[in-house]
């Protein structure tokens, strides 16, 4: 008999308004600072806002990082890394699709377990020990999934390839599933990334 294994997040949430519900969970947990990753394109937007504008009324301060670009490389998360050093926050949201989720995730992963900060020793089933940093993870886009997996794809441009990652270790503690967020997006998008999800 085949033994089936299922991986979850602590904590999800679901619905209009889903948003409002960020801060509470950095407070709770004591959390002072964040880490925000989001692309260029979802700044630009408004999309982020919608979501740092939370934190601002709720008086948690943030730092964003927002160099990211679609198919993320492994200098991508190697500059989020030390973004994050520098920045002094203690935990991360990440806002968007596929790419901000995954660099963000790669982030989580090396703050916590610095010894593959060459980011391509987490490639395959990497043997990291410790949950990368506290993640609370806000899709825009109805595809990847990748708020609730425990997978994650970088890309190596000196060898042109991506490489897949999988870890327990990655996957964010909170997803935040708010469909203003993604009705936020530009209609032709919205309309590809589900039915990327139906299919």
């Amino acid at each position: 008999m085949a033994v089936n294994r299922f991986v979850l997040n602590t904590i999800s949430y679901h619905g209009k308004g889903a948003i409002k519900e960020i801060p509470g969970e950095i407070t709770r947990r004591g959390y002072k600072k964040a880490f925000v990753c989001s692309d260029p394109d979802l700044v630009k937007f408004g999309v982020t806002a919608k979501v740092t504008n939370e934190l601002d009324a709720a008086g948690i301060p943030w730092t964003l990082y927002s160099e990211i670009k679609p198919n993320p490389t492994i200098q991508n998360v190697k500059d989020g890394v030390e973004a994050y050093k520098a920045s002094g926050a203690d935990m991360m949201v990440a806002i968007g699709g596929g790419s901000s989720m995954d660099t963000c995730k790669g982030i989580g992963v090396i703050i916590e377990n610095p010894e593959f900060a060459d980011v391509t020793s987490l490639e395959g089933v990497a043997p990291t020990k410790k949950h990368a940093t506290f993640t609370i993870a806000v899709p825009t886009t109805a595809g990847t999934a990748a708020e609730v997996t425990i997978n994650y794809v970088i890309t190596d441009p000196d060898k042109v390839r991506k490489f897949v990652c999988v870890d327990t270790n990655d996957i964010p503690e909170v997803a935040v599933v708010d469909p203003d967020m993604m009705a936020s997006m530009p209609a032709g998008l919205t309309a590809a990334t589900g039915m990327d999800a139906l299919t």
